[in-house]
């Protein structure tokens, strides 16, 4: 029987059955972009029963980031308990949770994170309309950091400014000891920004989500060799797509057996023993 390689996807998005197919047609319209599936917590799941054979080698997903934001402040409590609930009842979700810019009880819905299971907090600011580096939001940064909890943020887009990288590297520059994974390598569709303003750091990770298939190699490599390559984690961003797709494409990018490893599941791994 040949070896299995592990994979952890750092960028899962999940929602309950009533809401998925709504959310699926609202993202694709957002982004003009079609969507691979419905974020069903069973459509998620079925992605680790997948064996994605490439090359003649074999890999797995084994354990899945997920995360859903809250576009109102009175949907934080209903979609915490969500995310932790899919946690407590299935030990290969890992959970982050969110907050709404306009929930002035931030310092509580922090700390109630960790109590029920939840590893970091998820914001969209493209989703819930504010600047990242907006001062209203750094009493919430600074809540984080006090406690240690990471925050992966949404990074770029194609027709709004709110999550631009410039924005991260003030907010990062605020405050030097908050933990940041910025999604989509730093920003959809601005990477060029998001490797001239962004600085190498211990506490800034990146994850490749909407990422591997709008750019090349030498790009990646680039960032690699830029912020250091134990920085990276794979990400799907599930529902929108295929996980299997997304493993096709950067391991066509030809980096070393090693390197992969890191980005596929290791990297992930040191973090995740760091926060738990």
């Amino acid at each position: 029987m040949s070896e299995i390689y592990p994979i952890i996807d750092a960028h899962c998005h999940v929602f309950p059955d009533l809401v998925a197919v709504k959310s699926k047609s609202t993202v694709s319209e957002f982004y003009d972009l079609p969507m691979y599936t419905s974020g069903t917590v069973q459509n998620l799941q079925k992605e680790r029963s997948r064996v994605i054979s490439v090359n003649r080698t074999d890999y797995k997903i084994t354990r899945q980031l997920i995360s859903s934001p809250a576009v109102t402040a009175s949907q934080t409590a209903s979609i915490n308990r969500f995310i932790a609930n899919l946690v407590q009842q299935d030990d290969a979700f890992i959970g982050f949770g969110t907050l709404h810019p306009e929930n002035t009880n931030y310092i509580e819905i922090l700390r109630s994170f960790r109590q029920n299971g939840l590893v970091g907090l998820k914001l969209h600011s493209d989703f819930q309309q504010f600047n990242i580096d907006d001062p209203d939001m750094y009493p919430v940064y600074a809540e984080a950091e006090k406690q240690g909890i990471p925050i992966l943020f949404h990074m770029g887009d194609r027709k709004l400014d709110f999550s631009h990288p410039r924005r991260l590297a003030t907010v990062l520059h605020c405050f030097p000891n908050l933990i940041v994974t910025a999604a989509h390598m730093g920003g959809y569709s601005h990477w060029n920004e998001a490797f001239d303003v962004l600085a190498p750091s211990g506490r800034l990770y990146f994850d490749l989500s909407s990422t591997v298939q709008f750019i090349d190699g030498d790009m990646l490599k680039r960032f690699l060799d830029k912020f250091g390559e134990e920085q990276f984690f794979f990400g799907s961003d599930f529902p929108m797509w295929d996980p299997a797709k997304e493993l096709e494409k950067l391991l066509s990018f030809n980096l070393s057996a090693s390197t992969l490893k890191k980005i596929l599941h290791d990297n992930f791994n040191h973090y995740l023993q760091k926060r738990t």
